[in-house]
């Protein structure tokens, strides 16, 4: 599965944009910025959404390609974002919380 999405996030246009998920933010705008975790994040829309609104972001995803694209974004938007490659069946925070997870 990981070179599929490799394969799709080396275009170089962004597959889903570069603004947030219409469903996400509006709930984001609910809550009181703190620790947010965001699994199979893909290109990191949401991730320098929810940076740029004063979130501490830790996102994961399977995809090296969908990593360097979230990073572009990020100092695009002028924000920083934890970005991790892992598995989703295997991956592991210890020691962390997080006060959101989408």
């Amino acid at each position: 599965m990981t070179n599929i999405w490799n394969e799709r996030y080396s275009l170089e246009e962004y597959i889903y944009g570069t603004e947030p998920n219409n469903f996400f933010r509006g709930k984001l705008d609910l809550l009181i910025p703190g620790k947010i975790l965001l699994p199979a994040e893909g290109e990191g829309r949401n991730a320098v959404f929810a940076a740029k609104q004063g979130w501490q972001v830790t996102a994961f995803d399977n995809s090296i390609e969908g990593q360097k694209k979230a990073f572009q974004l990020a100092e695009k938007e002028d924000v920083s974002i934890t970005y991790l490659i892992d598995s989703y069946d295997s991956a592991n925070f210890p020691f962390e919380y997080f006060d959101c997870i989408a």
